[in-house]
């Protein structure tokens, strides 16, 4: 597929000397993109990265995949860390666009308080992709409007995977008392996430949500959230959290109130995940790896900008074309077959 070149990239177009005209219009024709391969003397290609929060585990394991996949590339790369504000990650992105960078890759805070990011790129003439957080609106494809395209996990397909484990876990309890702890609210992993458990627990008679509770990804936040539920529900059979990290802590907060008979799921395949699904502590987790969600998100990036569209595979069968990047359900039986990752 083509690429949609960067504006105000211009040619100088000479007269020639010997002859003389009238009047003359002076055609100006885009600049071609760089043609880059990573190797030694090729025009350098500069790419920017903003991430929502760069203090948690998995932000952090992903800038090092980023990092890791640029070099790789032979491309310059910039990370930014809006620090979970939407208005700094729009600065960022600006602060982007003026310094010249060549595509930007964006993992939005809130997915439409970062959308203006996408049209102030689309004015800049720079390639926008999204890396496993939405921007709402509509994507136009490779080489198309911006955002371009998605590269990352299916949050939804993963909120599923999160209810088949849940299903099993209430297999033969009913009432199945649960409570799920979402991540950031509003971001498109709470919202996503939350959609694909409802989903796949439809029909699903004898599961009970009984409570619901934001620990925005956070542990210290999370051990706070599971010591309120706990004291407010005498019954629980399963807690479900959005993220590993999450899920170990309140799995240590039921293990020090002796509430053991409680169930715990959790999701990201994160090395203390897998660890500790591997021991019996979580029933349960979904595992994706933040380095090589990030990887793609690069590569895909790199390719449009060096006019390598066509060598993107993108699934367009759901709401958006996207690069995915698999994920997989992990319980005790198959955790020696995952290493985690972040």
């Amino acid at each position: 597929m083509s690429l949609t070149l960067r504006s105000g990239v211009f040619k100088t177009c000479g007269l020639l000397a010997a002859v003389l005209v009238a009047s003359v219009t002076a055609g100006c024709a885009p600049a071609a993109p760089p043609a880059s391969s990573g190797s030694p003397g090729a025009e350098s290609i500069k790419i920017g990265v903003a991430l929502p929060e760069g203090s948690q585990m998995y932000w952090a394991s992903y800038k090092n995949g980023a990092e890791a996949k640029a070099k790789e590339l032979g491309v310059e790369i910039t990370v930014t860390d809006a620090k979970n504000d939407a208005n700094t990650m729009n600065e960022q992105i600006s602060t982007m666009i003026v310094s010249g960078v060549a595509g930007i890759s964006i993992a939005s805070v809130d997915p439409d308080a970062n959308l203006q990011s996408a049209q102030a790129a689309t004015e800049a003439g720079i390639p926008l992709i999204t890396g496993n957080r939405l921007l709402s609106g509509t994507y136009g494809g490779v080489g198309g409007a911006n955002p371009q395209v998605h590269v990352g996990f299916n949050d939804v397909i993963m909120g599923e995977q999160q209810g088949q484990l849940l299903i099993q876990a209430c297999e033969g309890k009913d009432p199945c008392l649960v409570v799920l702890q979402e991540a950031t609210l509003g971001s498109s992993p709470q919202i996503q996430r939350t959609e694909g458990l409802t989903k796949a627990i439809e029909g699903q008679s004898n599961i009970q949500i009984i409570d619901k509770q934001t620990n925005n990804f956070d542990p210290a936040k999370a051990v706070e959230v599971t010591q309120t539920i706990l004291q407010a529900h005498d019954k629980i059979d399963v807690m479900v959290t959005q993220d590993d990290y999450t899920a170990v802590a309140a799995q240590n907060v039921l293990s020090e109130q002796k509430r053991d008979g409680i169930l715990v799921i959790g999701l990201g395949g994160s090395v203390n995940g897998i660890e500790a699904v591997q021991k019996g502590l979580l029933y349960g987790t979904v595992f994706h790896s933040a380095s090589e969600d990030a990887a793609k998100a690069v590569e895909t990036l790199v390719q449009i900008i060096r006019g390598q569209g066509d060598q993107v595979t993108v699934a367009t069968g759901g709401e958006r074309p996207t690069v995915v990047v698999e994920t997989s359900i992990v319980t005790k039986e198959n955790a020696s077959q995952f290493e985690g990752t972040w």
